[in-house]
Formats: structure tokens, C-alpha cells, sequence
């Protein structure tokens, strides 16, 4: 997945931006995140990125909105896996927050729109309803645009008064979502594992790595594994 924040289309060079593209369509995925230096600010409107993205970004001159907002969830992401277990934390078409207390975010750049085989699943109430996330599929690959600025918010405050925080949850699953892991994610304590290679020669080191969450889904950094391997006659 590349996450792309507020960097100048000009710090990119076009065949790097075409090696990207081509990435992306082959599966991969892309997040270009808003700034003051990104978008239409940025330049992507007629860089080679701009062609897979799922919004018409507008030109450098486009601007950005400085009101405060929480993004306002559409029907679709409500449903989406990028919100699995965390769209109480959002307004929606529906009403408030179930979960209230995240703070606003500072603004977020302006687009024009969604492109025509987007799926919007956040606006900005404040502006006419303007897409602040929307996805899509590229071929094989996935991209998104999240116009918002200031999600550090999202996680500092409510962690300084000991409440809950959709943070992690919220750019853990844009990332997985991205990488073509579109189920559902459960709030659960979970462990996941897995090895650099799907055999190995005797005597040869085996790598292990671990994903760890809590009960609430989210990664647990302090957590010990300890894994034990056995041989096909179930001797350790």
C-alpha cells in the first residue's frame, strides 16, 4: 500500500508516479492523504497519479477548508470495512454519533468531486456534502482520497481523558481494506501468525511473525508470543 500525505506532485518524478500506477493496477493500493501541498494543491489533477485516483482533485489554486467537522458517513460507509466496528464514533445520514466525544478535525482540502466509478463514504456537511473519502477499484488494485487534516486529534484527546478512539482501528483498516483485505474486521483479541516461507531445508532458521490484538481490535505493541513448532510426529 502506498500512502502518499502532503507531498508536491513536482517531488515525484512522472515515471516514478507511472511506476506507481502500474503497481497499483496490478494489485496494490493507494491513499493520498490532504495538505496543503497534496490534491489539486499538489498538482495531481494533470500528474500521472491523478488518472487513478478516485477523485477529480481540481487545480493548485482549488484551496482548502479551514472550518472545523467530523466526517459525515454515507449509507455506503456505514457498511464499509474501513468502518467495521467503528461508525458509531461518525455522524451519518441517520443521526449523530452513538459514540460521542471525538473532536472535530481541523479542515480538509477541497475536490471537486467524486469520479464516476467512486464510492463516497464520508462528507463534509459543513461544504455542501463534499466528498472527503471515496474509494475505488483500479483493475486489479484499490485507491482512496481522504481530503481530512488533523486525525492525530481523533487519538490524543480521547486518550488523554481514558475514552474509547477509533485512531487505530480507523487507518488499520484503510490500510488492510487497501491491501485487498476487504472482510470485515471484528473487535476482538486475536493472534495472527505467519512465516517468511512455506517450507524450509533442516537445520534452517524459521521466521515467525505475529500480529497481536486486544479486545478491542486493536494492535497490543507490549504482547509476548511464544510459538512452538512440531515435527510431523508431533514431537516439539
Amino acid at each position: 500500500v502506498f500512502i502518499l500525505g502532503d507531498l508536491d506532485s513536482s517531488f515525484l518524478r512522472p515515471e516514478q508516479q507511472n511506476m506507481i500506477a502500474r503497481r497499483v493496477r496490478s494489485g496494490a493500493g493507494l491513499l493520498m492523504i490532504g495538505g496543503y501541498h497534496t490534491l489539486g494543491p499538489g498538482g495531481y489533477a494533470s500528474a500521472p497519479l491523478g488518472e487513478i485516483l478516485p477523485a477529480n482533485v481540481g487545480s493548485r489554486e482549488i484551496g482548502q477548508i479551514t472550518d472545523p467537522f467530523l466526517p459525515l458517513l454515507t449509507p455506503e460507509g456505514v457498511r464499509h470495512p474501513i468502518f467495521a466496528n467503528i461508525a458509531g464514533f461518525f455522524p451519518s445520514k441517520a443521526g449523530a454519533p452513538k459514540d460521542a466525544g471525538l473532536p472535530d478535525l481541523d479542515g480538509c482540502t477541497k475536490i471537486e468531486g467524486a469520479k464516476p466509478g467512486a464510492t463516497v463514504l464520508a462528507v463534509n456537511p459543513l461544504a455542501a456534502d463534499m466528498p472527503v473519502l471515496c474509494v475505488q477499484p483500479v483493475e486489479k488494485g484499490r485507491t482512496a482520497v481522504f481530503c481530512g487534516d488533523t486525525t492525530w486529534k481523533w487519538h490524543q484527546g480521547p486518550r488523554a481523558l481514558d475514552q474509547d478512539t477509533p485512531f487505530l482501528r480507523y487507518w488499520g483498516q484503510m490500510v488492510r481494506w487497501l491491501a485487498g483485505r476487504s472482510e470485515a474486521v471484528e473487535a476482538k483479541a486475536s493472534v495472527a501468525a505467519s512465516t517468511d516461507k512455506g517450507s524450509y531445508d533442516p537445520e534452517e532458521p524459521v521466521k515467525i511473525s505475529a500480529i497481536v490484538r486486544d479486545d478491542k481490535g486493536e494492535g497490543a505493541a507490549e504482547a509476548k508470543v511464544i510459538a512452538k513448532v512440531k515435527d510431523p510426529t508431533n514431537h516439539v
